[in-house]
């Protein structure tokens, strides 16, 4: 039984990738389950285009001191290029309101964005 055990974990380790678990276990994407009308901490200060990694990024109440963005949109199966160009959240952003986009994708594969605004 316990060789079952052993072999089916080494099998789920080899299939999904022991530094993908490992990673996601210690510093896991509190930013996944993230939609629409949420709220996100404080994230480090862009302009233009520019870009800037991100380990600790959270979701926080809206009331919360700690909130600064509030989630206006999320779109998913998104490449990295897709997510770069900042088009998928044009239909959340309004008109006169800066808008920023906040992605978790590996490279060469799909994930979110989310389309952020400010909190007011």
């Amino acid at each position: 039984m316990i060789g079952a055990i052993v072999a089916f974990l080494v099998i789920a380790a080899l299939k999904f990738g022991v530094a993908s678990a490992i990673g996601n276990f210690l510093n896991p994407d509190e930013t996944a389950e993230a939609k629409a009308g949420d709220c996100i901490a404080e994230l480090p200060e862009v302009t233009g285009t520019q870009e800037k990694s991100v380990s600790d990024a959270k979701v926080v109440t809206c009331t919360s001191t700690e909130a600064v963005y509030n989630v206006v949109g999320r779109v998913e199966e998104q490449t990295e290029a897709q997510a770069k160009t900042g088009k998928a959240c044009e239909q959340y952003i309004k008109e006169g309101e800066d808008g920023y986009v906040f992605y978790n994708i590996a490279p060469g594969g799909k994930g979110y964005l989310l389309c952020l605004t400010k909190k007011a």
